[in-house]
C-alpha cells in the first residue's frame, strides 16, 4: 500500500490541537518541528511550498507531519482535517494563516520515516523516551520508557508531555495511585508507573488511543501496574477510588471544565498536574483551581506551553 504525507504549517499555539485532529482521523503518529525560517503564505500552486527563498521569519510557527494510507477514504479525511483546523479558533486558539501540503510516500519510505524523526529523548534528570528500534543502554538511575511512535500521538517530544514528565518525577511517591486523564498513547501513564507509582489508570474516549496505549503498556511490561480504560474522562472510574495524583495533558478549556470532577476523584492533599495550557489561559485555570479549593503550587512553562501543579486542600 502507498501512503501520503501530510505537512501542516500552523501557529505554535494551535500545534497540539492540530495534532489531536490528525490523531482522530487516523494518523497514528506525528512529528512536530519548529520552523524558524518559514512563513505561512497564501495558497498558490506556482509557489514551492518549502521554497528556501523565504521572505520573512516567524519563530512561532510549527510544521506537523503525519501519514495516511492512500485509499478511498483519503480525500474525506483530508477534508475533515481542513474543516476542523478552520474551526480551531472557536476554542480560543489561533492557527494563523495555516498551510497544508500533501505528497506521495511509498510503503518502504513510510516504514522508515519515523526513524528519521525519533531518537532517544531525555526528559529531566531520569526519564529517557526510547523508540523501539533503538538499542539504548541506560546510565545509572535513568528510567527508560519504550515507545512505538507510529502508534499514537504522544511520543515525549512535545513540550506539554515534557512539562508533565518533570512534574511527575518531582511529585510521585512509591505508594501512589495515579489517574491519567486523556491518556492518548499512554506515555504519561507509563512514565508514572516507571517512576514508582503503585497503580496507574489511564482514560481516553478514543478506542484507537486505548488500543495504542495498551500496546505501549505491554511493550514496557507494565500490565500489572497500568490499566487503560475507554470512557469520557473520569466517568469510568468509581468515585470511591480516589487518586493520590491526577495528571491531565489536554486543552485548557477541557481542564477548566474538569476541575470540579477532578477534585471529587482526588484525595485530600492530592496533587493535580495539568498541561496543554497556553499563556492567555493560565490565569483562568488558576482561578478555577482556587475557586475549587486547590492550592496552586507551581506554574511552569516550556516554549509556548504552560503546566500548573496544584494541591487539593485538606478538609
Amino acid at each position: 500500500m502507498d501512503w501520503k504525507g501530510i505537512e501542516i504549517i500552523v501557529k505554535r499555539e494551535a500545534e497540539e490541537a492540530v495534532n489531536n485532529i490528525l490523531y482522530e482521523v487516523g494518523i497514528k503518529g506525528t512529528s512536530v518541528e519548529s520552523v524558524d525560517n518559514l512563513i505561512a503564505v497564501q495558497d498558490d500552486p506556482t509557489i514551492n511550498y518549502f521554497d528556501e527563498k523565504i521572505l520573512n521569519t516567524d519563530p512561532n510557527i510549527s510544521k506537523i507531519t503525519g501519514y495516511l494510507p492512500d485509499d478511498s477514504d483519503f480525500d474525506e479525511k483530508c477534508q475533515t482535517i481542513k474543516t476542523r483546523i478552520a474551526h480551531i479558533s472557536q476554542y480560543g486558539l489561533d492557527p494563523g494563516n495555516y498551510q497544508i501540503h500533501i505528497y506521495p510516500v511509498k510503503e518502504e519510505d513510510w516504514a522508515t520515516a519515523w526513524q528519521t524523526f525519533y531518537k532517544p529523548t531525555k526528559i529531566g534528570k531520569r526519564v529517557v523516551i526510547v523508540p523501539i528500534w533503538e538499542d539504548y543502554q541506560p546510565s545509572e538511575n535513568e528510567v527508560v520508557v519504550k515507545m512505538d511512535p507510529g502508534m499514537a500521538f504522544g511520543t515525549g517530544t512535545h513540550e506539554t508531555t515534557q512539562l508533565c514528565t518533570r512534574a511527575l518525577d518531582r511529585y510521585i511517591q512509591p505508594s501512589d495511585c495515579v489517574y491519567d486523564v486523556g491518556c492518548g498513547s499512554g506515555i504519561l501513564s507509563i512514565i508514572a508507573a516507571k517512576l514508582g507509582a503503585k497503580k496507574v489508570v489511564g482514560v481516553d474516549m478514543d478506542p484507537v488511543a486505548v488500543d495504542a496505549a495498551n500496546a505501549d503498556v505491554k511493550l514496557n511490561d507494565l500490565q500489572d501496574k497500568v490499566e487503560i480504560k475507554k470512557g469520557d474522562l473520569l466517568e469510568v472510574i468509581p468515585k470511591d477510588q480516589n487518586a493520590d495524583l491526577i495528571v491531565s495533558n489536554i486543552l485548557a478549556e477541557v481542564i477548566i471544565r474538569l476541575i470540579q470532577s477532578i477534585r471529587d476523584y482526588l484525595k485530600d492533599g492530592g496533587i493535580f498536574i495539568a498541561s496543554g495550557i497556553i499563556k492567555k489561559y493560565v490565569d483562568d485555570v488558576k482561578n478555577h483551581l482556587i475557586h475549587n479549593e486547590f492550592e496552586v503550587l507551581e506554574v511552569n512553562n516550556q516554549g509556548e506551553w504552560y503546566s500548573i501543579i496544584a494541591k487539593k486542600k485538606e478538609k
